[in-house]
C-alpha cells in the first residue's frame, strides 16, 4: 500500500488525471445544483429564444453560422448583416464549440444547442484547474476539491452564467495562474502559453488581453532563470505571431480599429468597492451605491464565505508563512495586479459613487482602449488572485482547515443564494413567434431578403423574431445585433434604401420592414401608389407589387389595404 502511495505522488500525470475525473464528476453535481439538467438537452433551445438579448445573439450567431457553407475567414456569417456580414468571434458564439460543432452539423437535429454543454465546460474547467492549483501546495485532494468548489461559486461567474456566455470560460485565467506556479517552482512546457492564448481567441478576445501580463510574470521567471535572451524573443515572436495569423483567421482584422472600438470606456468599469458590494445578489448584505449603473461589468464579489477565508488566511499568512524569501514571487504578481485594477478603473476611478479621479485621454488612446470598452471585467485575474491566496493560506498554516473549508463553502451558497436561483433552468418552455402565420410562410417561399430599415441600433427589441424568422428560412437580413460592426456604414446602407424606395427603386425579392412611426407614415404618403404597404401581426411590410407573394393565391386584402 505504501509502495502504491509513494508511486502516485511520484507520477504527476496520475495526479493529474485523478483531478480531472473528480472534476468532472463533482463538476456536474454542481452544475445540476446550480443550474438544473434542462440547458443539458441539446435540442432545447426556447428558452433561449424567450430569454432574449445577449443570450438569444449568441444562439443566433451559431444557427447562422451552422446553415452556410464554409467562407474564410473562417467563423464568417454572410446572411446576417448582409451584404457585409459578420463572424462568429462578433456574435460572441464560442467558435471553440461552433467549429467541431459544424462539422457534426449533419448529424446533428434541427434545433441544436451547445450554451448548456459549454456552462458545464466552464464548471469543470473552473474546478480542474483551481483543483490543480491547490495540488502545488497540498497534498490532500478532498481539501482541494473543497477550495476548487469556492472558485465554482464565485459570483463573477455565476453572474456571466446564461447571460454573457462565453466569458464564463474563466478557468482560462485559472490555467493561466497555474502555469506561473509551474514556471516558479518547476519548469513549465513551452507550448502551453500557445495553447491557451490560442483557445482564448477561439472563446473570447477580452481573456487573451487579460492573459498578455500573466504571461509576461511567466516568462520574467523564466528568464530570470535562464538569462536566455534569444529564448525570450523565440517565445515571445512564435506567440505572437501564430496569434496575429490565427486572429486575421478568425477575421478579427475585418473592422478596423475604430469599429472595434466602441462607447462605454470609462462607464463600464469597476469601482474599488466591488469586492464587497453584493449588488443586488446577497442574501445577507446590503446593495452598495456605483457611480454609475454601468459598473455592473465591474461586478466582483468576493462573497462571505471567500471573505471568512481571506480574513483568516491574511493574519495566519503574517503569522505563520510570511517570509522575504517569498517576495520574488510575489511582487511581480502584486504588479500586475495594479496594472490590471489601474485599467480597470478605466480614466475614471470611483468608490460608491465618489469620484477619485479622471483623466481625459488623447484620441487615440481612447479608441485604442475602447477596443475593451468593458473595462471593469479586468479586476478578474485579481481576484483569483485573492481567493486562491486565502484557499492556499489557511491549507498551509491551518492544521484542520477542512471544517473552515466546509464552513465557508455553505456560508457562500447561503449568501448568494438569489445570483445562482435566478440563472437555474427549471423545465422546458415553448416559444411562440409573432411571426408565423400564412403571409410569413407564403413569403418566405417567394423571398430572399429582409430589410429592417430604419438600420440603426435603436431597433433591439424589434427585431429578434425577424432575425430568428430570417435565419430559420435561410433569407438575408441588413441588421443584426453585434458585439462589434461598422453600424455606420449599415445605417448609410438603409439610408440609401430608403431614397431608393420613395424613387420606386423596389426589389421584388424583398420584405421590407418598418418599424419607426415616422417611416410608416411616410410610407403610406408616398408608397402605397406603386408598392404595398401591409400591416401583418403588428409588423409593418412594404413590397413590391411585382413581388411573386402577391401573385400567390394568399388573400393579401386584410393585411395591405386591397380593393
Amino acid at each position: 500500500m505504501n509502495k502504491l502511495i509513494y508511486f502516485y505522488k511520484t507520477h504527476r500525470i496520475y495526479q493529474i488525471l485523478t483531478l480531472l475525473l473528480l472534476s468532472i464528476i463533482i463538476g456536474f453535481l454542481w452544475f445540476l445544483l446550480l443550474y438544473g439538467r434542462y440547458p443539458l438537452y441539446f435540442t432545447n433551445v426556447y428558452w433561449i429564444y424567450n430569454s432574449g438579448g445577449d443570450l438569444f445573439q449568441h444562439q443566433l450567431g451559431w444557427e447562422f453560422f451552422r446553415q452556410e457553407p464554409w467562407h474564410f475567414p473562417l467563423g464568417r456569417i454572410v446572411n446576417y448583416g448582409y451584404p457585409y456580414g459578420t463572424y462568429l468571434t462578433f456574435m460572441d458564439s464560442i467558435p471553440l464549440f461552433a467549429f467541431p460543432f459544424k462539422l457534426l452539423s449533419p448529424l446533428l437535429t434541427k434545433h441544436f444547442q451547445y450554451l448548456g454543454i459549454w456552462e458545464l465546460t466552464s464548471v469543470i474547467g473552473q474546478l480542474f484547474f483551481g483543483a490543480l492549483i491547490l495540488n502545488e501546495f497540498s497534498p490532500s485532494f478532498f481539501k482541494n476539491i473543497l477550495g476548487a468548489s469556492l472558485l465554482v461559486l464565485s459570483p463573477p461567474l455565476i453572474f456571466r452564467v446564461f447571460y454573457h456566455n462565453s466569458l464564463t470560460a474563466q478557468w482560462i485565467l485559472l490555467a493561466a495562474i497555474w502555469f506561473i506556479f509551474l514556471e516558479y517552482r518547476h519548469r513549465l512546457w513551452r507550448g502551453a502559453w500557445l495553447v491557451l492564448f490560442s483557445v482564448a481567441l477561439l472563446v473570447h478576445l477580452y481573456f487573451v488581453a487579460m492573459l498578455i501580463p500573466l504571461w509576461g510574470v511567466s516568462l520574467f521567471f523564466r528568464y530570470s532563470r535562464e538569462k536566455k535572451k534569444w529564448g525570450l524573443i523565440l517565445d515571445v515572436c512564435s506567440v505572437l505571431g501564430i496569434m496575429l495569423l490565427a486572429s486575421y483567421c478568425l477575421g478579427y482584422f475585418s473592422l478596423k480599429i475604430n469599429d472595434l472600438a466602441d462607447f462605454g470606456f470609462g462607464y463600464y468599469s469597476w469601482n474599488l468597492n466591488e469586492f464587497i458590494n453584493p449588488l443586488s445578489y446577497s442574501s445577507i448584505l446590503n446593495k452598495m451605491p456605483l457611480a454609475v449603473p454601468e459598473q455592473y461589468e465591474g461586478f466582483s464579489y468576493l462573497g462571505l464565505g471567500n471573505l471568512i477565508i481571506f480574513s483568516v488566511a491574511f493574519l495566519l499568512y503574517f503569522q505563520k508563512d510570511y517570509s522575504s524569501r517569498q517576495l520574488k514571487f510575489i511582487l511581480p504578481l502584486i504588479f500586475i495586479s495594479v496594472l490590471f485594477i489601474l485599467f480597470a478603473f478605466s480614466n475614471k476611478a470611483f468608490v460608491n459613487n465618489f469620484m477619485m479621479w479622471e483623466i481625459h485621454l488623447p484620441k487615440f488612446a481612447n479608441n485604442l482602449c475602447s477596443a475593451f470598452r468593458s473595462s471593469g471585467r479586468f479586476i478578474w485575474p485579481v481576484f483569483y488572485f485573492l481567493v486562491l491566496f486565502g484557499l492556499i493560506s489557511v491549507n498551509r498554516n491551518l492544521k484542520y482547515s477542512t471544517p473552515l473549508l466546509v464552513l465557508a463553502l455553505v456560508i457562500q451558497l447561503i449568501d448568494i443564494q438569489p445570483l445562482y436561483s435566478a440563472k437555474k433552468i427549471s423545465g422546458f418552455s415553448d416559444y411562440h413567434s409573432p411571426i408565423q402565420g400564412e403571409f410569413w410562410q407564403e413569403a418566405s417561399k417567394t423571398n430572399e431578403h429582409i430589410v429592417i430599415l430604419p438600420a440603426t441600433q435603436d431597433l433591439l427589441s424589434f427585431y429578434e423574431p425577424i432575425a430568428l424568422y430570417a435565419q430559420q428560412n435561410e433569407m438575408t437580413l441588413n441588421w443584426g445585433y453585434f458585439s462589434r460592426a461598422d453600424y455606420k456604414t449599415i445605417e448609410k446602407d438603409g439610408e440609401q434604401i430608403w431614397n431608393d424606395l420613395l424613387t420606386n427603386k423596389i426589389d421584388n425579392k424583398t420584405l421590407y420592414l418598418l418599424w419607426d412611426p415616422k417611416f410608416v407614415l411616410a410610407a403610406k404618403e408616398s408608397l402605397s401608389a406603386n408598392m404595398l404597404v401591409c400591416k401583418v401581426d403588428g409588423y409593418n411590410v412594404v413590397l413590391s407589387k411585382d413581388n411573386k407573394l402577391v401573385q400567390n393565391n394568399i388573400d393579401l386584402s386584410h393585411y395591405c389595404g386591397l380593393p
